[in-house]
């Protein structure tokens, strides 16, 4: 009988009481940086190729850890920090964590009412052939959107609706552009829309509402 690996789930870590050193932080990306590939490797691969592949990840990985020196002037995008209760907090989201394996390698940029992503996005986002998943275009769109409604209100706010037009198929392998802006507030609303855009045309349009908590007394 063949017995089945399985990867116990580990327990989860105490926070420590100080941040980790910009090293570390630095690792974890790199870290973060070789799954990603390793996801799209795994998938774009097969036989030989995807054994050469993934030996070559590891031994990439296993070198930085022999020599942290490799590292040097890597600087982590997205490193650990303290929330406002003084509790340090690493940075999870999905989409603009460079920590977080499951986030595409995006730049975020923000210039006045509007937020912008930009990204390449990989073969791990694929639904048709060649195209992006659907559902990965809400995602992206819900967290430009996000984004764009954070910077014009104050303090938090979470998504109530959001409504997705496909226009036509978002390519993989070529640079998007993922565009969010408010387009007005009213009281605790904040509506916004915004547009997945591959060269000069517009793939998926989205608009949304998102609600701020009531105040507390």
């Amino acid at each position: 009988m063949t017995e089945t690996l399985r990867a116990e789930a580990p327990a989860l870590p105490d926070i420590p009481a100080l941040p980790e050193t910009p090293e570390e932080s630095a690792l974890a990306e790199f870290a973060a940086e070789t799954c990603r590939r390793l996801s799209a490797g795994i998938l774009g691969n097969t036989g030989e190729g995807l054994k050469a592949l993934i030996s070559a990840e590891v031994d990439r990985l296993q070198s930085v850890l022999r020599d942290p020196s490799l590292l040097e002037g890597m600087q982590a995008q997205t490193p650990p920090r303290f929330d406002r209760k003084g509790r340090l907090q690493v940075t999870t989201n999905p989409v603009v964590s460079h920590r977080n394996p499951l986030a595409p390698p995006l730049v975020h940029h923000h210039d006045g009412d509007e937020s912008e992503f930009r990204v390449t996005l990989p073969l791990q986002y694929q639904g048709p052939r060649n195209n992006l998943h659907g559902g990965y275009c809400a995602v992206l769109l819900d967290d430009v959107l996000w984004h764009a409604v954070r910077y014009a209100a104050p303090g938090i706010s979470f998504t109530r609706e959001l409504t997705i037009t496909y226009e036509r198929p978002v390519p993989l392998f070529e640079e998007l552009r993922i565009v969010g802006r408010v387009s007005r507030i009213e009281g605790r609303k904040t509506f916004a829309d915004g547009e997945i855009i591959a060269g000069d045309v517009v793939c998926a349009r989205a608009t949304g509402l998102w609600i701020s908590p009531k105040p507390t007394v």
